[in-house]
């Protein structure tokens, strides 16, 4: 599933990663004026294209949640035209993770790049990163996305078990300060009052930690380490609230 407008910087890169993983992709777009409806519509893998205007996340996934619902998925995957698997993943990877019979939810890690060579290496950054905010689902009647304008990110509605995995995002996102100033402009319109969010988008001051695609490297299998260990530290106050409602 992939909503997107003028992502034209990024959409060879996404396609020829995307058509080795997944069946089908179904686009929906919100106005682009760069090429990139075109690109996409033309890929052999775009089985299906619906257009809209003005911004609205909410009501634009659950546009292209239905069309996907049409062509009757076992799996979706929802991702950016700006997030990229890393080189070393292909299908059987996911073939694995989709022929397991207890889990219906996959999430995946996204690490944000400075430049198309290193990734952001600030606690903040790696914090995010610890968060595995990409999902792969088993297709249910009952997911849905939230009716928000803005910050609609994940599927709702999904139950059962959900996996952690080690997989790794590129998000290439930040990288075009000018494609970062039109996403700016955007948000600032909707929400004006997040404005300390929007100069994060930047990446100003960051720690610069060069990417290496080998996931199997010493570097990366310690870096996935040090990324479980933080996110335990996210776990713990999750459990207290609970424990707290319970009592």
């Amino acid at each position: 599933m992939l909503r997107v407008k003028d992502g034209m910087f990024f959409a060879k890169e996404w396609l020829d990663c995307m058509e080795k993983l997944a069946d089908e992709i179904v686009v929906l777009d919100n106005g682009s004026t760069d090429g990139t409806y075109e690109i996409l519509k033309a890929h052999p893998k775009v089985v299906d294209m619906v257009r809209t205007e003005g911004y609205n996340e909410g009501r634009d996934k659950n546009l292209l949640y239905d069309r996907v619902r049409l062509r009757k998925p076992d799996w979706c995957l929802w991702i950016d035209i700006d997030e990229i698997f890393e080189p070393g993943l292909n299908r059987n990877d996911f073939n694995r993770l989709m022929s397991n019979r207890y889990i219906n939810k996959f999430a995946f890690r996204r690490f944000h790049f400075t430049d198309k060579e290193h990734f952001a290496g600030s606690w903040y950054r790696l914090n995010y990163s610890a968060g595995h905010d990409r999902i792969m689902w088993r297709e249910n009647p009952s997911g849905y996305f939230q009716d928000l304008i803005i910050d609609s990110p994940n599927i709702k509605g999904i139950k059962g078990l959900k996996k952690n995995t080690n997989f790794r995002l590129k998000h290439l996102g930040y990288i075009n300060k000018e494609l970062v100033d039109k996403k700016a402009e955007i948000y600032r319109a909707i929400i004006p009052e997040n404005e300390e969010i929007f100069q994060s988008m930047y990446l100003k001051g960051e720690r610069p930690i060069k990417w290496i695609d080998n996931r199997n490297s010493l570097k990366v299998i310690l870096l996935n380490n040090l990324l479980n260990a933080i996110q335990l530290t996210h776990l713990v106050p999750k459990v207290i609230r609970r424990f707290k409602k319970l009592i």
